[in-house]
């Protein structure tokens, strides 16, 4: 008897000390930190479209920020031309700049010039998915029913309204920037020069910016 009454002793002993190691561990236990994405790379799409009578009228340069960063430029050749490049590291800048010459001495009686373009901007997290929303830029457009004499004067208008430039820091923010673009994107524009006929154009010069 005496045996069984220490056995007794020793098991409650032993279902007390269970229990208070339970109720420890239940106390001590800490919820599981919610892991918050972060801002790591950006994707960007460039969109100009062109009238034909300005692609036949004049040579489009189309500067952009590429991939790595740096300044490049290409020559449309349709009436649309598009351009998707990545950032794989933040902070980033991105724009694009529309910049149209004179091929030579226009032969239409009246043009039709037309030319708008955007930019989107989509931040990705570590793990690819978007970071806060994306952005558009606003509606930036120059169109015009000119005549010849007027052709030159109106392409600097196309060169410094259809540009835009934004910075990507690297918590994802999308904030104004200023770029300095190559060609003629600035008041020196030669195309500003072309001299205006005394007696007016020929044809129609209604434009709109």
């Amino acid at each position: 008897m005496k045996n069984l009454k220490i056995m007794s002793m020793l098991l409650g002993g032993l279902l007390a000390l269970g229990s208070f190691t339970a109720c420890g561990s239940d106390d001590n236990d800490e919820p599981t930190p919610v892991e918050v994405p972060k801002a790591a790379s950006a994707t960007v799409k460039y969109v100009v479209n062109l009238s034909q009578d300005l692609l036949k009228a004049s040579t489009v340069t189309i500067y952009f920020i590429g991939s790595d960063g740096q300044q490049a430029q290409e020559t449309a050749i349709t009436p649309t031309w598009t351009k998707t490049v990545t950032f794989a590291t933040l902070p980033a800048k991105a724009g694009f700049s529309v910049q149209p010459q004179l091929k030579g001495a226009p032969s239409q009686e009246a043009y039709t010039i037309e030319a708008d373009g955007k930019m989107t901007v989509t931040v990705l997290d570590e793990k690819g998915g978007t970071f806060g929303s994306p952005y558009e830029s606003g509606k930036l457009e120059v169109k015009g029913q000119l005549g010849p004499d007027y052709l030159g004067q109106f392409l600097t208008r196309i060169s410094t309204r259809l540009l835009e430039a934004k910075a990507i820091s690297a918590d994802g923010n999308i904030t104004d920037t200023a770029i300095t673009w190559g060609g003629n994107a600035d008041n020196d524009d030669p195309n500003r020069d072309t001299e205006v006929a005394t007696d007016g154009a020929t044809g129609t010069t209604r434009a709109s910016i």
